[in-house]
């Protein structure tokens, strides 16, 4: 008999271990997600957006553009990860606008571009941060834009555009 219940014990104390360990893992990580439908859209623009597990009260916003030939997940997972990595520790969501042109460069030159709510690129990245303000309760004095490259250009259009929205910018 105590050998029996030895047996027993010595096969259920790894499922029972096991089931501890899976239950101290997060159900499911945060992960960049595809919004469709999330307003004025003229260039069919991508809309991608990472909200971190523990999202702040008041969460910063940050729009981060990626380069010519480049994709959300490209910069999601590349030279702006450090930026995905910070919004885990602080708390703040990140908006990533995807070009959809041949190149994967943002519409930065055309007068319709470079007019306020002209119907380019920028008039459908402002639809993903007024979706992310609304759907998020984003604090609206902490709103920023950064880029890289094409994306670069793509910040100083919207930090001149939209003064009143962006705090800060970094090309």
């Amino acid at each position: 008999m105590k050998r029996k219940l030895l047996a027993m014990l010595a096969a259920a104390l790894p499922l029972a271990l096991a089931s501890m360990l899976m239950a101290m893992w997060p159900a499911s990580a945060a992960s960049l997600t595809r919004v469709t439908g999330f307003g004025n859209n003229p260039t069919n623009l991508n809309m991608y957006i990472y909200v971190p597990n523990n999202v702040a009260a008041r969460p910063a916003l940050l729009v981060l553009v990626h380069y010519c030939s480049g994709s959300a997940s490209g910069i999601f997972n590349g030279n702006g990860h450090d930026f995905v990595t910070a919004a885990d520790r602080y708390g703040y969501i990140i908006v990533l606008p995807e070009a959809t042109r041949s190149g994967s460069c943002f519409d930065v030159s055309t007068p319709a571009a470079l007019k306020r709510n002209g119907g380019s690129d920028s008039t459908g990245i402002m639809s993903m941060v007024a979706y992310a303000r609304q759907r998020y309760n984003i604090d609206p004095g902490r709103i920023a834009v950064s880029g890289f490259s094409s994306g670069a250009m793509m910040t100083n259009v919207l930090a001149a555009q939209y003064p009143d929205v962006f705090t800060a910018a970094s090309a």
